[in-house]
This record gives structure tokens, C-alpha cells and sequence, in this order.
């Protein structure tokens, strides 16, 4: 039971590896100082092409990108593009996510307790110094899974979302409207 947890663990976060992926190699330059013989090495970032927005993409705002502070512009992750989709479906987006939220953590806390104590054969003490550690190390890699869980639960929100809002939103502001007619 325990091995194919493992193995299931495993395979999902071998999906996501792109998160620990290098960044871009730097370039090394090594100007000649014009006092010494001696070189002095130090990095500079790579050159990048920045992306022209079309007129289209203008006037949409279908860039992807949110503007800075001081007029600089960085490029939205999937998980934020994904987030942004959520607060653009409303208030039955947010709900819906609140909800897939409230149920990944309500029913995946008993799974890392019960876990812990298939593999140490005993429930956590928490007056266990070694426990602790255990425990510790249990949760880094657990928060670790649910990190790359997000999208899967955005994903899920935005799937229900119009489920919510038929039978949830909508429903509460119909009750709403009908008392402030009468």
C-alpha cells in the first residue's frame, strides 16, 4: 500500500520537474583592465528579445503580462494566468475555489497524519524531539506536492464553476430579489 503511494507520489511530481529547471546559462564577460594584466570575470544576464505587442493584443490586453510600478513588464505564470480566471469568472469562481481549497486541505491533513503513522508505526508526539524532525521533513515534502497540486485545483474550480453559480449564486440572489420587491 505504501509502495504504490510512494510510486503514485512520485509520478506526480516527476510531471512537474520544469519547476527546478536552470535558468538561462549567463554569459561571462571578461573585460581587460587597462592598469593590470589581469582579468576580472563577472556575469551578466542574458540578451532577451523583448515581445512586441500586435494591435490586436493591445487593445484586448491579451498579452499576458501586468504592468509595473515604474512601467517595467512581467510575464504572468500558469498558475497566476489560471488565478486571474478564477477572479474573471466572479463571485462563483471564487466560491468554487474557496470550496475545492476548503476540501483538498480537509481531507488531505488526516491522509499526511495517518501516513505518518503507517511508516513510523506510531501516532506523532509532539513532545518528541525526533518526531518532530520526522514530522517536519513529512510536511516540507507534503507542502512541497500541494504546491504542484494548485493548478489541478484551479483547474478543478474553474470546471464547477458554472455549477456553482446555477445552484449557488444564482439561488441566493434570487431570495435577494424577491424580498426587496415586496
Amino acid at each position: 500500500m505504501m509502495k504504490s503511494v510512494l510510486l503514485l507520489f512520485l509520478a506526480a511530481v516527476s510531471t512537474h520537474t520544469l519547476a527546478f529547471a536552470p535558468s538561462p546559462a549567463l554569459r561571462v564577460q571578461r573585460p581587460v583592465s587597462v592598469t593590470t594584466s589581469k582579468t576580472i570575470a563577472f556575469m551578466v544576464p542574458p540578451v532577451t528579445e523583448e515581445k512586441v505587442e500586435t494591435p490586436t493584443e493591445a487593445v484586448n490586453g491579451a498579452s499576458g503580462s501586468i504592468d509595473k510600478v515604474a512601467g517595467e513588464v512581467e510575464e504572468l505564470s500558469e498558475t497566476q494566468k489560471l488565478m486571474k480566471q478564477v477572479k474573471e469568472s466572479g463571485t462563483a469562481g471564487i466560491v468554487s475555489y474557496a470550496l475545492w481549497e476548503l476540501a483538498f486541505w480537509f481531507f488531505s491533513v488526516p491522509v499526511c497524519i495517518f501516513g505518518y503513522r503507517e511508516v513510523t508505526g506510531h501516532w506523532p508526539d509532539l513532545s518528541n524531539k525526533e518526531d518532530l524532525e520526522k514530522l517536519g521533513a513529512e510536511a516540507f515534502a507534503f507542502v512541497n506536492f500541494a504546491r504542484f497540486a494548485v493548478p489541478l485545483r484551479i483547474g478543478l474550480a474553474l470546471s464547477t464553476t458554472p455549477w456553482i453559480q446555477n445552484n449557488v449564486i444564482d439561488r441566493f440572489q434570487k431570495g435577494k430579489g424577491e424580498t426587496s420587491e415586496e
